[in-house]
């Protein structure tokens, strides 16, 4: 007995050798995990087998701050919006961003359309990447994973053309965005403006936020969507900013 326990003594290290090249080799051949893997995970967990040229445009309708009034947006992918709001409608064409109507101001005196101040057309680019994950249409970097409420979540940040930066933390078992970081001007301020998704809604087997938890004036709030639609075929001349605007 104890010779035959020698003899599988010996043996075990001849064994491991053969082990390990093939656990290293099978290691190695693990896919490994970038931005474009996220993204195409987190296109899958939202859209299904839906393609990307399948998904073209986008209709919200928002309530924030607790008003009873939607904000009305509309998404042409990649960067066209427009947001119908009380005071108003706000266009932005993918460079410039203006109020195309407008109510009367305090006195009851009429307002034609002007262009929003050039230093918030970068914010635009924001809310279409609030409501449409900015990664789906421009380059993401992976940050890393970092745990939200005690789950792991691969972060991805995005720099957006007119400056704004967005981060975005997908959730590494369902692939869908919990939370998200911004950077209204692009800086290194360490104040980012921090959103928690918490809710989806089933949009004809598309998985869309319900909404998002936010800090807002009186702590923290949760803006919610409704009447969600795809692939409203908006035409081009909603996001057309009057001429002679400068």
């Amino acid at each position: 007995m104890e010779r035959a326990m020698r003899a599988i003594g010996a043996l075990l290290p001849l064994a491991l050798l053969c082990v390990a090249p093939v656990a290293a080799r099978a290691q190695a051949e693990q896919p490994a995990v970038t931005s474009e893997v996220v993204t195409a995970k987190t296109w899958t967990a939202m859209f299904g087998d839906r393609k990307d040229h399948d998904i073209r445009s986008l209709y919200v309708e928002g309530y924030f701050h607790g008003k009873t009034t939607p904000s009305r947006m509309t998404l042409k992918r990649p960067n066209l919006f427009r947001n119908e709001v009380a005071s108003g409608v706000l266009v932005f064409d993918g460079r410039r961003a203006a109020w195309v109507e407008r109510s009367p101001d305090e006195t009851g005196k009429p307002r034609g359309p002007e262009l929003v101040e050039p230093a918030s057309w970068r914010h635009f680019e924001v809310d279409i990447a609030l409501l449409f994950p900015a990664f789906f249409d421009h380059p993401a970097e992976l940050r890393g994973i970092e745990k939200v409420n005690g789950a792991d979540a691969y972060v991805l940040e995005v720099a957006l053309p007119l400056g704004s930066r967005v981060t975005y933390f997908v959730d590494a078992t369902s692939f869908l965005v919990t939370r998200r970081l911004v950077s209204w001007d692009g800086g290194d301020d360490p104040t980012l403006w921090e959103n928690v998704i918490d809710g989806w809604l089933d949009v004809g087997g598309i998985h869309f936020p319900d909404g998002y938890v936010f800090a807002g004036r009186r702590g923290r709030e949760k803006g919610t969507y409704a009447n969600v639609r795809f692939n409203v075929e908006p035409a081009d001349e909603l996001f057309v900013i009057p001429p002679g605007l400068e």
